[in-house]
């Protein structure tokens, strides 16, 4: 399973000739699958993380000590609070030929909540604001507000495989929540595994699609098919690394467009309380679409540190 502090924003490449904005912007905001832990839609296990005990030099004689707890209920609101501040050699301008290196901030606040339906099935309701502010006048400031609503469910006959389905909505502004500059409906559907689980070190991976209902316009409405795969080490007790990479195509509705989207992301995490986090990362975003001329195709570097909040009530 991902990192939920894991703030991957890879900045993309706008162009005169198609400035399709979700196109654009929709990696500025990290991977849109949804990060669900199996332990937590449980009902026989703690709803809290982390779902085994901290590494220590005895787990050799006993084993892995997993945590366990009782269900008690509705299950609290999750509020997360992240906060970046990055360097991208490849900040979006008004046109491409505005486009430069620069920092720029970026800051997610979100809710969930997750309250048990029957058999195994858990309602799926959240929504989230982010914010991307660049330094100089060239780059474009952009905010990002989804919201959604759906069902997930683990499955322990599978070694708790997590499958979900959800809807979203999806809305960009330039500057002003009053100002849109695109957009979306889609429906999402997916699931996620976690291959290795220890008290050390983690590997997940994850398959998702997501079906545009309608778009701002109709050369922006597309279909996403995406994997990525997550490597997660823990250090030591309050210090961790993962690496990670995800896969996308995005198929358009009209034109004929496909582009193949790449992000390869590493972060260190240091946890030094139980609802603080402060992260470094470096990521790389690569696109190459089939659009005339090589309109729509980019790579980026960008790196930032940061920190995140999470409470629960």
């Amino acid at each position: 399973m991902k990192n939920p502090y894991l703030a991957l924003f890879p900045v993309l490449l706008c162009t005169p000739v198609n400035a399709d904005v979700l196109t654009n912007l929709n990696s500025f905001f990290g991977s849109s699958r949804p990060d669900y832990d199996s332990a937590s839609i449980q009902p026989t296990s703690a709803a809290g993380k982390p779902g085994y005990a901290p590494f220590s030099p005895a787990d050799s004689d006993f084993g892995v000590q997993q945590v366990l707890g009782s269900y008690n209920g509705l299950p609290p609101v999750n509020v997360t609070f992240n906060t970046s501040v990055n360097y991208t050699n490849n900040a979006p301008g008004q046109t491409a030929f505005d486009d430069d290196a620069a920092w720029f901030s970026a800051s997610r606040l979100a809710a969930s909540w997750r309250p048990k339906i029957t058999h195994g099935w858990y309602a799926d309701l959240g929504l989230s604001q982010e914010a991307l502010l660049f330094e100089g006048n060239k780059a474009v400031d952009f905010e990002n507000f989804q919201p959604y609503a759906g069902v997930v469910k683990s499955i322990p006959d599978l070694d708790d495989l997590v499958i979900f389905t959800r809807y979203e909505y999806q809305r960009i502004t330039t500057g002003s929540i009053s100002d849109s500059s695109y957009s979306a409906q889609r429906i999402r559907a997916g699931l996620q595994k976690d291959l290795i689980l220890t008290s050390r070190y983690q590997l997940s991976a994850g398959i998702d699609a997501a079906f545009d209902l309608e778009a701002d316009a109709e050369s922006q409405q597309r279909n996403t098919y995406s994997a990525d795969v997550s490597f997660t080490y823990w250090l030591a007790d309050h210090l961790s690394s993962t690496a990670s990479y995800t896969a996308a195509q995005w198929d358009f509705n009209n034109g004929g467009r496909e582009d193949w989207n790449h992000i390869l992301g590493v972060e260190l995490t240091w946890t030094p309380r139980e609802n603080l986090s402060i992260y470094a990362n470096l990521v790389y975003s690569n696109h190459d679409s089939n659009s005339a001329f090589g309109a729509n195709d980019f790579e980026a570097w960008q790196s930032g540190i940061g920190f995140g909040l999470n409470y629960s009530f």
